[in-house]
């Protein structure tokens, strides 16, 4: 008989509110016509409200009251970013509605000495997720979810002791229509081991055979069937704030707390990512979003929250933040050769990571990498190209006789006014004639007055002009 695990999760909305303060406000979660009380937490339960209040008695009995609708998608995609992170203990996992998860634990156990060494594995990566659940094993799924919902907590296999608890459950705990419900307290069923206690053809006589098969399925004897979850190779996060928040810089922390499960994502999986999503969720306004770069793989949280806060640095709201989402998906894999064990490091940063900081700090198009051309015109001797993708000539290969170049071309070439002293030259450039821009040149490296060394040149005319400085 196949061996089953609920997980019910009862204020998964309230548990992903992200708090800033580490007093919590009293903090509630409606919904319906009336707004009545689904979720509270326990500030609000010590000031007297409880489940199923109104909004109006609740906003009445705490005056600091934090409110927030109840919302059904968000709890949803919760509950999935759940089920992806158990999905490596656990195979065989299915969504129950909107608050609950479905493990089937038979064939797991073969990986672990006991279900008990299982189950403490599963409760350290739940509460790493620091979310509120009820949980018990069943040897059907029906049983399973029936007594995590009334808060049994009990992890046993005995068959016995999991009839005893189930028979003591209430009938109205069973997911039965109203219709079938008053039917059998009319007739002296009261809990579910008097339903139990009634033979299933008898069952059937005084009953349809909508209620035969919920019962058959409740005590395992019937297929129950199951639709497994199959996570993407995604990362999607999404965190609500407890305040709305008008100043970038308390974003910080709960970024960092996004950052951090996407490090634990990444480590799992032995994975690492050149790019995030960062999205900026605001009020009654367009979200923002915002893609961090890094030139090489990262999955530190540290790493990525550096350069995040340089993007936030230049970035503005138009209107207070709500709640933040960070989303990857395209990943990539670590090197498998290392850097060599005996070379010396230079500094404690890479060029790419350097890239990474400058492209955050300034933007992705404010970063150029310069490559040679193989033109010996000093404006067309260099080009553009993406960062840290330029490749060494094969010709700057040769053992060429080295020529002494400035750092730093003026934008434009000014005609030399102040007297100069030439110090070595010339050499003569002319070239060009073939594609309209010829030039015939004459350079000289030359000291001012001020002694600054220059680069200097004499056109055709005898005319002299000052291209370059040294630095």
């Amino acid at each position: 008989m196949a061996l089953w695990l609920y997980l019910h999760f009862p204020q998964l909305q309230l548990d992903s509110l992200y708090h800033h303060d580490v007093e919590q406000q009293p903090t509630i979660i409606v919904t319906g016509r009336g707004h009545s009380v689904v979720q509270l937490n326990t500030e609000a339960h010590k000031a007297g409200i409880r489940a199923g209040m109104g909004l109006g008695a609740a906003a009445a009995t705490c005056s600091s009251l934090c409110v927030h609708e109840y919302d059904e998608a968000q709890t949803k995609q919760r509950l999935v970013e759940l089920a992806q992170w158990l999905y490596l203990n656990t195979a065989e996992i299915h969504l129950s509605g909107s608050c609950g998860l479905l493990l089937k634990v038979s064939g797991m156990l073969a990986m672990y000495r006991d279900v008990t060494e299982y189950w403490q594995t599963l409760q350290a990566r739940l509460h790493a997720q620091n979310v509120h659940f009820h949980f018990s094993l069943g040897y059907s799924p029906l049983a399973a979810q029936l007594l995590a919902e009334a808060k049994l907590d009990i992890v046993c296999e005995d068959t016995k002791r999991l009839d005893y608890h189930l028979g003591r459950l209430p009938i109205s705990a069973l997911a039965l229509p109203n219709k079938q419900l008053q039917g059998l307290m009319r007739v002296g069923v009261k809990s579910v081991r008097a339903l139990f206690a009634i033979p299933m053809l008898e069952l059937g006589k005084r009953f349809d055979t909508e209620l035969v098969h919920y019962v058959g399925r409740l005590r395992g004897k019937l297929h129950h069937p199951v639709t497994f979850y199959q996570p993407p190779e995604v990362f999607e996060r999404q965190l609500t704030l407890l305040y709305e928040l008008e100043n970038l810089d308390w974003v910080a922390k709960p970024l960092l707390k996004l950052l951090i499960q996407l490090e634990q994502f990444l480590k799992l999986r032995n994975k690492l990512t050149k790019s995030i999503k960062f999205t900026l969720l605001q009020r009654d306004c367009e979200a923002l979003h915002l893609e961090i770069g890094s030139a090489e793989g990262e999955y530190r949280a540290d790493k990525w929250q550096g350069l995040c806060l340089l993007v936030l640095e230049r970035t503005q709201l138009a209107a207070p933040l709500q709640s933040i989402a960070l989303s990857v998906t395209e990943f990539c894999e670590p090197d498998e050769i290392s850097s060599d064990l005996f070379s010396e490091r230079c500094g404690t940063m890479t060029a790419a990571g350097l890239l990474a900081v400058l492209q955050a700090k300034l933007g992705v198009q404010a970063v150029q990498g310069i490559e040679p051309r193989s033109d010996a015109r000093p404006e067309l001797a260099t080009s553009l190209c993406a960062p840290l993708t330029s490749k060494t000539n094969s010709a700057s290969q040769l053992k060429l006789e080295p020529m002494l170049r400035p750092n730093l071309l003026l934008p434009q070439i000014l005609p030399l006014q102040q007297p100069v002293t030439l110090i070595q030259g010339p050499e003569r450039i002319c070239t060009g004639w073939w594609d309209g821009h010829e030039i015939e040149r004459d350079y000289f490296i030359a000291q001012d007055e001020s002694k600054r060394w220059l680069w200097v040149f004499r056109d055709r005319q005898q005319r002299w002009y000052l291209h370059g400085v040294f630095s």
